[in-house]
């Protein structure tokens, strides 16, 4: 038996189809048809050409490994029993869904033998093998195999696809992103560079707090400048708790409870998104609950929460430049757009870097290769796009931390602003209307795409697209960060009074916002997960295209009655002194959650058993891991450039 018998044998195994008397398809091990393939294999190992120039030199060798692997297997000799062992078999309940067996990871990798003509190290390598053509009702099975490390993967692909093509199959995926084998992974020019820079920054930080201790114990006046950069200080503003506010002022407290819990709704709606990606052993079960009512709510619900940010952003801004104007009569545009890059791009630029220089070396596992290939080629092509706010149209395709897109959003939203806010300034609620009418076209815009590419919620395959034209454009997205500034005009006029509304007007306002999240609830499940051949597309259309800003309606009309002292229960707890570390901490969360999910995730090394809880404990676990690190993260990246732009302006 030859290189090709071999690696044909342990292939053997994998796909199971027989075909009854009546046609009808039934699983059974393919086993039986051993020999069949033996011969096949035989019959191309006699017409393999090596001499063509795609194949390397070192291909003779890895045929040469496989043969004496075939030798010593038939010998029982423990290094290729073990070799072989770690092969995947083939897996029970495939038609519930468990396509996946992947065989030992690590010990296929830990093989390890050596003889007078030379080493043969362990490589684990993961096919993707097309079953259509065996009717079954799966349409591909990830099988893991182990072969000698000098093995090339494109050789390994077209060993496997000689066997498979003769059969009506193939490999589905390119090898040289699913070997692994024991090699080391050297630090790149880019880590290096990073390694110096963070820690040659990590020395200021950790200076300016042991400057500050010794300013400290010497009862001297700290300097700015020390006091900027001190890990202490800035750790000390994120833990610091106000009390509530007992009367209206312009602190919002309520807004702190909302930021966090957007925050929290936006980690819920990864977790949950990242578990659908992931090999699960029992698919049949996760579609079970992915089609659930409250699970779907639970997923499709923590994605609206960025909405819920473009309202306190447009809010948030709206008042600070009115009061700006109303003070001076004049903006300082500069001062502003450089307050807002100051305060989102350090620590967006470190997230980038650190994604870049190390995300190959945070992991292993048959997927995190690719996974990570795809993280650091897209950064490497888009930092720039990212790092100047319009890789959302710029780069759509190879987005550089994609869930960063909304940063892009909202910058772009924050430099118009002054062409909004100014005529808003000046001609107060005769300019309504204007800004009115621009959110009613972005609305407009996201219902007419939807009916004229019949744009479905539901289909999958379609969804790219779908986000391309309707999720990630700033034109598509403003109507929410609009009703913002309109509603941060109207606590701008109201801030000096408290406005008491009558029962009637708060019962049939508490009424309407409930309603509202009610009726989004209800209606995510159907559209997400129902049948869409049972309801027209013109639904899909009316629920992408307003579902956020009527939820963004709702979260306005429980700011307006909490700081006007209504809010009752509800504000009590948003405006809970607890919630400020963690809104404060929001931002670099944000950055950072999906730094930390993704290689955890795809650092897997067998399939997974789907349950709820344990989505429930990623969740938990995921916010606690994203709060520690942004601490470190917002105290090194954000604080130090708090207020760093009046300084700079000033100097000029």
């Amino acid at each position: 038996m030859n290189s090709f018998n071999l690696l044909g044998l342990l292939l053997a195994s994998i796909i199971v189809v027989a075909v009854d008397a009546d046609g009808d398809s039934s699983l059974v091990q393919l086993q039986s048809l051993s020999r069949d393939f033996l011969t096949f294999l035989g019959q191309q190992a006699l017409s393999w050409n090596l001499t063509d120039p795609s194949y390397a030199s070192q291909d003779l060798t890895c045929l040469n490994q496989l043969a004496q692997l075939d030798v010593d297997l038939r010998n029982s000799d423990l290094w290729a029993v073990n070799m072989y062992d770690s092969w995947g078999k083939a897996p029970s309940g495939l038609l519930f869904g468990n396509v996946f067996e992947l065989g030992s990871f690590d010990q296929c990798r830990r093989v390890s033998y050596a003889n007078y003509f030379g080493s043969i190290e362990g490589q684990h390598c993961t096919l993707i093998i097309d079953l259509r053509s065996l009717q079954l009702p799966v349409g591909s099975l990830w099988y893991g195999i182990c072969v000698p490390a000098v093995c090339r993967p494109a050789l390994v692909g077209a060993l496997s696809n000689a066997f498979l093509g003769g059969r009506g199959s193939g490999l589905w995926n390119d090898l040289n992103s699913f070997c692994y084998g024991n090699e080391e992974k050297p630090f790149s020019a880019l880590s290096i560079v990073a390694i110096v820079l963070f820690s040659c920054y990590g020395f200021v930080l950790i200076a300016a707090t042991a400057l500050e201790y010794l300013f400290t114990v010497r009862k001297s006046t700290v300097p700015s400048y020390v006091q900027r950069f001190s890990i202490y200080t800035n750790t000390v503003k994120i833990f610091h708790l106000t009390p509530p506010s007992k009367s209206k002022s312009e602190v919002m407290d309520c807004v702190n409870g909302i930021r966090a819990l957007a925050m929290l709704g936006i980690i819920v709606h990864h977790v949950v998104g990242l578990t659908y990606l992931l090999p699960n052993v029992n698919f049949v079960l996760r579609m079970e609950y992915e089609k659930n009512y409250l699970w779907a709510a639970f997923h499709r619900l923590g994605g609206i929460a960025v909405d819920i940010f473009l309202l306190l952003s447009g809010m948030l801004l709206t008042m600070k430049v009115l009061r700006e104007l109303d003070s001076s009569g004049k903006l300082n545009v500069i001062q502003l757009y450089l307050q807002r890059f100051l305060r989102i791009t350090p620590a967006f630029a470190a997230a980038i870097l650190f994604a870049m220089a190390f995300i190959d070396h945070l992991g292993e596992g048959f997927l995190y290769k690719n996974i990570a290939a795809q993280h650091s080629g897209a950064c490497s092509q888009s930092w720039w796009s990212a790092l100047f706010y319009v890789q959302n149209y710029v780069h759509y395709d190879s987005l550089c931390l994609p869930h960063t897109w909304y940063l892009a959003v909202d910058m772009q939203l924050y430099i118009l602003s002054p062409l909004i806010l100014i005529p808003l300034w000046k001609y107060g609620k005769r300019f309504i209307p204007v800004i009115s009418m621009l959110a009613l076209l972005s609305i407009s815009c996201v219902f007419a795409t939807f009916l004229y590419n019949d744009f479905r919620l539901n289909i999958a395959f379609s969804r790219n697209e779908m986000e391309k034209k309707t999720y990630h454009p700033t034109h598509a997205r403003m109507s929410v960060w609009l009703f913002g500034v309109m509603f941060g005009y109207l606590l701008h006029k109201t801030k000096s009074s408290t406005i008491r509304l009558p029962k009637p007007i708060l019962t049939l306002g508490w009424s309407l916002a409930l309603g509202i999240l009610i009726l989004v609830a209800y209606t995510v499940r159907q559209v997400y997960v129902g049948d869409f051949n049972a309801i027209p597309v013109v639904v899909d259309a009316f629920y992408e295209s307003l579902h956020r800003s009527l939820i963004a309606l709702s979260v306005a009309w429980i700011i307006f009655v909490s700081i006007n002292g209504q809010g009752g229960i509800v504000n009590r707890f948003l405006s809970s002194a607890l919630w400020q570390p963690l809104a404060r901490l929001s931002y670099s969360m944000y950055l950072l959650h999906m730094l930390i999910l993704t290689p955890i995730s795809m650092n897997i090394k067998v399939p997974l058993y789907f349950s709820a809880i344990d989505v429930v404990f990623g969740c938990f676990g995921l916010t606690g891991l994203s709060a520690l690190v942004s601490i470190v993260w917002s105290a090194a990246f954000e604080y130090p450039f708090f207020g760093l732009e009046k300084k700079l302006i000033k100097s000029k």
